[in-house]
């Protein structure tokens, strides 16, 4: 009976390193004062043409706009923007509602804005498995990553500036990985202080216009090659 005992205690406290081997694996769940989604599909009730997702942030939010016009009756346009980190757990459940409705021809992706409480080693985890949990939910899609555009030195992210060029060199390292094109926007607006806004992360309309022909030109040469 002692030696089953023994065995017993061995088993849990065997369980419990573990366990808490795990646990120390995954990074702590951060939340940023405000956290937010926004859904949106354009002509939702046709399936007449292929479907184009963009997924990002208020960057991509305000891009949206010109870069439907730009693609007119070519495709139809649809778009999830958050303030979701790739490291946090709930982009999942808010994206799976959004892949679910669709088959996608094309899915564009810009994330590295936000999250800042993780450091890069995380956002390198969380990014790989944002790009597999991607493929395996929307098999059909062709992907493409767009680099985050930069924040100038007035911004309430001022303190993370220098942060973004090295999350977009993981980010460039993943997807040549994984054979994903990445969109370039970070050296399209770079040295282009016109662009912004008073803010220093957002941009007025030439900015907007000038990512939206960007993406577009990306986007509709992916869908001429499926």
């Amino acid at each position: 009976m002692k030696r089953q005992n023994h065995r017993v205690i061995v088993s849990i406290l065997c369980g419990l390193v573990v366990l808490g081997t795990a646990c120390a694996t995954a990074p702590k769940l951060h939340r940023e004062r405000i956290e937010w989604c926004n859904i949106w599909f354009t002509n939702a009730e046709k399936n007449d043409l292929p479907r184009v997702l963009l997924i990002g942030d208020s960057i991509t939010q305000g891009y949206f706009p010109p870069t439907e016009k730009l693609i007119g009756d070519t495709a139809n346009c649809g778009r999830m923007t958050t303030s979701r980190s790739v490291c946090d757990p709930v982009l999942y459940k808010e994206l799976s509602l959004v892949l679910g409705q669709y088959d996608y021809a094309v899915i564009h992706v810009n994330n590295g804005l936000h999250g800042w409480s993780y450091s890069e080693d995380e956002y390198r985890a969380g990014l790989e498995k944002f790009i597999r949990f991607l493929k395996k939910k929307a098999p059909g899609a062709r992907l493409v990553f767009a680099s985050s555009t930069p924040v100038q030195s007035h911004s309430s992210m001022k303190d993370n500036a220098h942060r973004v060029a090295l999350r977009n060199q993981i980010a460039e390292e993943i997807m040549a990985a994984e054979d994903i094109p990445v969109d370039d926007l970070y050296s399209l607006v770079t040295g282009h202080d016109e662009y912004y806004s008073k803010d220093g992360v957002h941009f007025i309309d030439s900015g907007k216009n000038a990512q939206a022909e960007q993406v577009v030109g990306i986007v509709l040469g992916m869908i001429e090659k499926r």
